[in-house]
């Protein structure tokens, strides 16, 4: 059975079934999956939950004979498998086949995943989970439906939320989901009325920090470089996450490369941006950009941007938040203070 996030609700309402596959890249989506699967299961008097996070050597033979065994202190159990890279093996493919084919356990067993690939989809235990278990695929909304994704999310919560308001938003969280959920957090501590506007939404952002992410990326976009620096210094002092700062900073520079890559097959700058889908103020700040920018700056900017990440995950020496001051003058500078380093 293949449901959408939209029909899990109604389907744990009849109960739990023995056997699902979560399949996402998205953690917020499985996390909020898990916990519905997890609500029923405990309702179905699963009062243990085990967590088994698959790596090369995993003991299935173990887990295969745990599962056999009935708890001494609950009756049934919930048993999470996770596979950080999709491939079981040869061993935990035949226990997932021998899982759904063989005999019913009184068990409830969540296969969590990342997004299958079409290769990955066809194989054996891939098939039989997709064929014979609860398949929940749960993909990202796109950029052209955060939009509503947020909205949706904000009518569940009572809150209307106005155009303008919304669009900058959506722009702000675009591609962070986890962003997207803190951020409508703190809108339904501070909207009045069950109304959102522009100015609550500014006062959001205002309240959440003295400084964000997104006014790093903007000042650096806007080739402010003296005040992206005071931003990005002010992050690091209030103990910000650098892949956050990362990932906002990357998130800009790769639409900029798509639109630098569009300009120079022929397009025009807003002719580019419109392909690129980039709509609403971000515009003025990316077209400014774009402007400053070639193939070959950009290049030195992607790379970077992959550099940094290295050093933040300890694959490369220096200092992260060094890497991460030169990705943003870089790209406050048009990308020429890159050129001798790169």
């Amino acid at each position: 059975m293949k449901l959408n996030p939209g029909q899990l609700k109604s389907h744990l309402s009849s109960g739990v079934a023995p056997v699902y596959l979560v399949s996402c890249d998205e953690p917020l989506l499985i996390d909020e999956t898990l916990d519905e699967i997890r609500a029923a299961a405990r309702k179905a008097g699963c009062e243990e939950r085990e967590l088994h996070v698959i790596s090369r050597g995993f003991d299935w033979d173990a887990l295969h004979a745990g599962s056999q065994n009935m708890s001494l202190f609950a009756s049934r159990r919930l048993i999470e498998l996770r596979l950080p890279t999709a491939r079981p093996g040869d061993k935990g493919s035949r226990y997932i086949v021998e899982l759904v084919n063989g005999k019913p356990i009184d068990h409830v067993t969540v296969i969590i995943t990342p997004a299958l690939d079409s290769r990955t989809a066809r194989s054996k235990w891939a098939s039989v989970l997709q064929k014979k278990a609860v398949y929940l695929f749960l993909k990202a909304p796109r950029h052209e439906q955060m939009p509503r994704w947020i909205a949706a999310r904000l009518r569940k919560m009572d809150l209307q939320i106005d155009d303008p308001a919304l669009e900058i938003l959506a722009s702000r969280v675009e591609g962070n989901l986890l962003a997207a959920k803190q951020e409508i957090d703190k809108l339904v501590l501070i909207a009045r009325d069950g109304h959102v506007t522009l100015d609550t939404v500014k006062e959001s952002v205002a309240d959440g920090a003295r400084y964000d992410v997104f006014q790093l990326a903007d000042a650096a976009l806007a080739g402010d470089g003296a005040r992206a620096a005071r931003i990005l210094q002010g992050l690091h002092r209030e103990g910000v996450a650098p892949p956050l700062v990362l990932w906002s900073l990357a998130r800009d520079i790769s639409a900029l490369a798509d639109i630098v890559a569009r300009v120079a097959a022929g397009r025009s700058i807003p002719r580019a941006m419109r392909e690129a889908g980039v709509r609403g103020f971000r515009q003025k700040l990316l077209g400014r950009a774009a402007a400053g920018h070639d193939i070959a700056s950009v290049r030195r900017l992607v790379a970077a941007v992959a550099a940094a990440d290295r050093i933040a995950k300890g694959a490369r020496r220096g200092q992260t938040w060094d890497a991460l001051m030169e990705v943003t003058l870089a790209l406050a500078g048009n990308g020429h203070m890159l050129a001798e380093t790169a």
